[in-house]
């Protein structure tokens, strides 16, 4: 077992938060997700990540504290989406630990633990095949969706608590770190980022796309930073765009020039799903009165960006360049070694369906790519029918008559969550839902809540001042 000393300064620091008030916690596992490489500590070759240590502990504080206090039932009732990710969380539980040992040596997978030794199945990339058979993967993976789910019931409950903007706070840090980090990479800060990449993982930190340089923060590779910062960026483009917050529309901005930076096929096609999720909901944010200046600065500042855009494409270098990323990015993506071994992945975790009877391999037991071969091979149809469920309840319900604020939590964490998930849908290789979209969908579930009991309560003040008037 490793413990590294940067770990134990994040600790103390979440001690002392968690001392003056339990709740904080959970606010500090949501703010230490961009360290996406940063072990507490490594156990049996294993990395504990620090958001997932945090979060862990600050569940079980939350729990002991609960019971000593027994809160209110309202506040610790199952929402319907909780109930539909329970429903997966048991699943995934059950096909990690049954189906992988029922169908084992049946069929080849690729396996979770990348390793050279076995046939090689492609002359194009070094991954292969090996029969199913029980890991410890299994019993990883399954240990990170109840994390998940653990971690979505304990932040809808201090979310009723405290209110959906206390969460927000979490994720305020989050971005702010985010873009911290990917400009320490940026300015080649090695020796200071080397301090919190110290999971057990590839660090892919030298990856070059054409003469550019890929940054990547604090996760391992490009793809994650890009995903991470597409998610930020529009969770705090959205909120500026309905509350004019100067501060969210700057980390907004910030998380979109990461985005960018990162170079990623991923991060592009979260971008580009995140702005045309914030642009479909363009009723909400001028359903409020956009003051005279904002309009002016929106109309200034959308011109220049068109603008500068149009000039830098006018040099050839820059076209050229520009045209080269994007070819190697997106057009001729499945051509390339990594597209064509992401796509023999993707085609495995299908057969793990196929060959499953539709039940699923197992999480943990193969390695896929993009969200639906990963759930379809690993959880099969039940499992991914209720992950699917949840997520339509969760943020798929719209809310009317809310106001201003709750909307706005409730329309950020909606982008922000279909953004992720977009992420997810690309390139995903495991079926564990992330603490990140957990939180998104936590504040989407309160904020509905909210508008909920208002709009119950408003007919009965609204009798209530009827009968006094009477009276």
């Amino acid at each position: 077992m490793a413990v590294y000393p940067a770990a134990a300064a994040f600790l103390l620091l979440w001690l002392w938060l968690s001392a003056r008030n339990a709740d904080t916690g959970i606010l500090m596992a949501v703010a230490v997700i961009p360290f996406g490489m940063f072990a507490a500590m490594v156990v049996g070759g294993l990395s504990l990540i620090m958001a997932n240590f945090l979060a862990v502990l600050s569940i079980s504080i939350l729990l002991i504290r609960w019971i000593a206090h027994a809160y209110e039932p309202r506040y610790l009732r199952f929402p319907p989406s909780g109930v539909y990710l329970l429903v997966f969380t048991l699943y995934s539980v059950f096909s990690g630990v049954v189906l992988v040992r029922l169908f084992q040596g049946q069929f080849l997978v690729f396996p979770m633990t990348v390793t050279n030794k076995g046939p090689q199945v492609s002359n194009f990339f070094n991954s292969v095949m090996l029969p199913l058979r029980p890991t410890n993967s299994n019993i990883a993976q399954s240990v990170y969706i109840l994390l998940s789910f653990g971690f979505f019931l304990a932040t809808v409950f201090v979310a009723r608590r405290r209110g959906a903007e206390f969460i927000e706070k979490g994720l305020v840090w989050a971005a702010l770190l985010n873009v911290l980090l990917g400009l320490f990479d940026f300015l080649g800060a090695d020796a200071v980022l080397s301090l919190v990449r110290t999971a057990d993982y590839a660090l892919l930190n030298e990856h070059l796309v054409g003469p550019f340089s890929r940054v990547i923060g604090g996760y391992a590779e490009a793809s994650a930073y890009g995903a991470a910062s597409a998610v930020f960026f529009t969770y705090f483009f959205m909120s500026y765009l309905i509350g004019r917050k100067q501060s969210h529309g700057m980390l907004a901005a910030a998380n979109f020039i990461g985005a960018l930076l990162a170079m990623s096929s991923t991060g592009i096609a979260a971008l580009a799903a995140g702005v045309l999720f914030v642009a479909l909901h363009f009723r909400v944010y001028l359903g409020f009165r956009m003051s005279r200046g904002f309009g002016h600065l929106l109309v200034v500042g959308v011109s220049f960006l068109a603008i500068a855009a149009s000039a830098m494409l006018l040099l050839p270098f820059v076209l050229d360049g520009l045209s080269d990323v994007m070819d190697r990015l997106i057009f001729s993506k499945q051509d390339s070694l990594s597209g064509r071994e992401r796509g023999a992945w993707s085609v495995a975790g299908f057969d793990a369906l196929v060959q499953t009877w539709g039940l699923g391999a197992g999480v943990g037991s193969l390695r896929g790519s993009g969200f639906a071969s990963v759930l379809l091979g690993s959880v099969g149809l039940p499992g991914t029918i209720a992950f699917s469920l949840f997520v339509i309840t969760a943020i798929g319900v719209s809310v009317s008559g809310a106001n201003q604020t709750t909307l706005r939590l409730f329309c950020a964490g909606r982008v922000s969550s279909m953004t992720l998930l977009t992420a997810m849908l690309v390139s995903a290789t495991t079926p564990d839902p992330t603490l990140l979209l957990m939180t998104t969908s936590a504040l989407c579930v309160v904020a509905r809540e909210e508008v909920y009991a208002r709009n119950a309560t408003e007919p009965l003040a609204q009798s209530a001042v009827g009968l006094s008037n009477r009276l």
